[in-house]
């Protein structure tokens, strides 16, 4: 990987920010670094998450064989969606000091599988790109989601009822996916390519970013029970590495690759007693990258091509904490 753990800008869970920063406004016009009457400040919350999008990697272009021989070919000649259509739990955890710094932490694990097929695509027509020659579907039969982000804030301006903040954070996430072909065929009318599955597993996929970020927010004091929460993360340094492993032909091909990312997070908190709270939240996500993925057959080197991804995740959730 080009960047270890260099990251994603990443969707820091609004939960953490609306949960952790909702720390009693000061009076008006106080100055940030004054201390409250709770210098040290922790909460917690648990709830749910419902994602959808996809991620979608291509290959094409550049292709240098196992020979050491050059072919450039049009991009792209495969194309396959994995699914992300899931709900997931979630844990939020943060720490406060003063009225100026928190660190917040949120892990994410899935507790579905998605119901949307994996699509696969090949254009194999070298004079005529544009003519989709294979089309593939398979339902997905196992499927793992972890995410880990973690953030440090710094409030640098704050006057009720309003306060605005910067940070870094680092973000980890991860998608295992195992499927089984549903069938396949040729639009363009190839022969040879028509198959229905008999139920075994086909394909696994298995994909990793790891990424650090930078973010800047605000938070608004609505009533004293009520406040809104916005960020915007952005990172220009993520790394992606994964693994398609096509499992009749006993093809392997894995990606290395690197890129950027952009996450978009607004939440809203109502205390419904002096320490207890529910949040509502919505987050998006962006990531592309590329490099280069080898292939192998077999175990043995068939070379290497260039490759894009793009992943695409909207969410949004519900949580009950707490916070003294």
């Amino acid at each position: 990987m080009k960047y270890t753990c260099i990251g994603k800008a990443a969707a820091l869970t609004l939960g953490l920010i609306s949960s952790g920063l909702l720390f009693n406004a000061n009076e008006a016009g106080a100055e940030v670094g004054m201390a409250d009457d709770h210098p040290i400040g922790f909460y917690f919350d648990i709830g749910v998450e419902t994602m959808s999008g996809d991620t979608t990697y291509a290959i094409g272009g550049d292709i240098m064989y196992g020979d050491g021989s050059f072919e450039s070919v049009h991009f792209p000649i495969s194309e396959l969606a994995w699914p992300m259509d899931i709900w997931l739990t979630r844990f939020d955890a943060g720490l406060t000091f003063g009225s100026a710094f928190r660190f917040n932490g949120t892990v994410k694990t899935n507790i579905s599988e998605p119901d949307d097929p994996m699509v696969d695509k090949d254009w194999l027509t070298l004079g005529s790109p544009g003519q989709l020659d294979v089309y593939s579907d398979s339902a997905i039969t196992s499927f793992d989601a972890f995410i880990f982000d973690i953030d440090a804030e710094w409030v640098f301006y704050e006057a009720k009822p309003i306060q605005f903040y910067t940070g870094v954070g680092y973000m980890y996430q991860n998608f295992d996916y195992q499927a089984q072909l549903i069938q396949q065929f040729s639009p363009s009318g190839r022969d040879g390519y028509y198959y229905e599955g008999d139920g075994t597993i086909g394909i696994t996929y298995d994909i990793t970013y790891d990424m650090f970020y930078f973010l800047i927010g605000s938070d608004f004091q609505i009533t004293p029970q009520i406040s809104l929460s916005g960020m915007i993360s952005y990172s220009p340094f993520v790394g992606a590495e994964d693994e398609d492993h096509h499992l009749l032909r006993d093809k392997v091909s894995r990606g290395d690759m690197d890129g950027s990312a952009f996450m978009l997070d607004l939440s809203g908190r109502y205390n419904f007693l002096p320490t207890w709270y529910l949040e509502a939240g919505f987050q998006y996500t962006s990531i592309e990258v590329d490099g280069t993925q080898r292939q192998t057959l077999e175990g043995i080197a068939l070379g290497q091509i260039y490759m894009e991804s793009e992943t695409s995740q909207t969410s949004g959730y519900m949580t009950v904490g707490f916070s003294f």
